[in-house]
């Protein structure tokens, strides 16, 4: 069951870009989400995952957040999870990962959370 992810850019607010995530976070997609964050990370400090459409996440994918939330940091920035679905919610849950993470129901609540200053929206 290879299921693909994809990626996309949803809002960019100064120094903070949203990406959609959808599908299978796992063992065969993982680096999907670690190549684009990585990517983001150059040009942003701060990275709004919004996760409503992942469905399914295994152990690689929560590693790779958590690695991505390192690079986030040492970039001066945030890794901010987004509406992760209810067996995503319980992995963070269960491991304790959520903890670590600022999570946010809706993409409205994590901009009103993490304001940007600069530049309007230009999804």
């Amino acid at each position: 069951m290879n299921t693909l992810l994809h990626v996309e850019v949803a809002d960019t607010r100064g120094q903070t870009r949203a990406l959609t995530v959808a599908g299978d976070l796992d063992l065969d997609t993982a680096w999907v989400l670690e190549r684009t964050v990585d990517e983001v990370l150059n040009d942003h400090r701060t990275v709004l995952l919004d996760l409503t459409a992942v469905t399914f996440c295994d152990s690689s994918g929560l590693n790779t957040l958590i690695r991505l939330r390192r690079r986030a940091q040492d970039v001066g920035g945030q890794l901010v999870l987004v509406a992760p679905p209810p067996q995503m919610m319980r992995l963070l849950t269960i491991t304790g990962a959520g903890n670590v993470f600022p999570i946010h129901g809706s993409l409205t609540e994590a901009w009103q959370a993490h304001p940007a200053s600069g530049t309007p929206p230009t999804a």
